[in-house]
């Protein structure tokens, strides 16, 4: 797998889990969904740890 396969992996996986963190944030409990959001940046910030490395 090259490295923009992964940062493309880590993007999707991150863009899944923030929509799901939002939707929880404002139907259920809020700081579950705050903790889901901050659980799908660590993926952002793999990814754009991955891009700075380049």
């Amino acid at each position: 797998m090259s490295k923009d396969q992964i940062r493309n992996v880590l993007n999707l996986i991150f863009m899944i889990t923030a929509v799901i963190g939002v939707i929880y944030y404002l139907t259920k409990d809020r700081m579950v969904g705050t903790y889901i959001i901050l659980f799908s940046m660590c993926f952002k910030i793999a990814e754009s740890s991955l891009r700075m490395i380049k």
